[in-house]
C-alpha cells in the first residue's frame, strides 16, 4: 500500500516537473521581440505595478530587465520544488533521504540551467549567458532551502506525534 502511494506521487511530480521544464523551454524559444512584448505586458498588467512597488531592483537596466530575471527565478523556484517533491518520492526510503533529495535536486536544476541558457544561443533576439544561469540558480536554491525545512519540521513534528503515542 504504501509503495502505491510514493508510485502515484512519484507520477505526480514528475508530470508537474515536465510541465515547468516544458514551459521554461516555451518561454526561452520565444524570440526576443516576442519575449520583450510579453515582458511589457506584463509590466502594464495590475500585478506588474504591484510588484515594481515592492521588488528591489535588481540592476540598473530598468524594470522591464528586471522583472524578465525575476521571472527567471520564479521559473526555477517552480522547477526546484517539483523536482525536490519528485526526489524526494525517489529517495524516500533511503536513511539520508534529506541529504540526497536536495543534491540531487540542485544538480538537476544547474543542468537543465545551463541547458535552457544553451537552447537560447540558437533563438533570434536571445542569448545565452551564464549570469542567467546565476539568476535560475537563485530561484532553485531558494525552493530547495524552503523545501528542505519544511520537510524537517514537518519530520520533527511527526516524530513527536508518534512519542506520544
Amino acid at each position: 500500500m504504501e509503495r502505491a502511494k510514493h508510485k502515484r506521487r512519484f507520477i505526480i511530480y514528475l508530470v508537474f516537473t515536465l510541465l515547468i521544464m516544458a514551459a521554461i523551454f516555451i518561454f526561452s524559444a520565444q524570440d526576443g521581440n516576442d519575449s520583450g512584448s510579453l515582458s511589457k505586458g506584463f509590466i502594464k498588467s495590475f500585478l506588474g505595478d504591484i510588484l515594481e512597488k515592492i521588488l528591489p531592483p535588481l540592476t540598473d537596466n530598468g524594470f522591464e530587465y528586471d522583472i524578465r530575471k525575476y521571472a527567471h527565478m520564479f521559473e526555477f523556484f517552480c522547477l526546484g520544488v517539483s523536482s525536490f517533491l519528485l526526489f524526494s518520492e525517489v529517495f524516500f526510503s533511503l536513511p539520508h533521504m534529506l541529504i540526497y533529495t536536495p543534491l540531487t535536486t540542485l544538480i538537476f536544476c544547474f543542468v537543465y540551467a545551463c541547458s535552457d541558457e544553451f537552447h537560447q544561443r540558437f533563438v533570434p533576439g536571445r542569448a545565452g549567458r551564464f549570469t542567467d544561469v546565476a539568476v535560475d540558480s537563485v530561484g532553485y536554491i531558494c525552493a530547495v532551502l524552503i523545501m528542505l525545512v519544511i520537510f524537517i519540521l514537518y519530520r520533527l513534528i511527526r516524530n513527536k506525534d508518534r512519542r506520544k503515542i
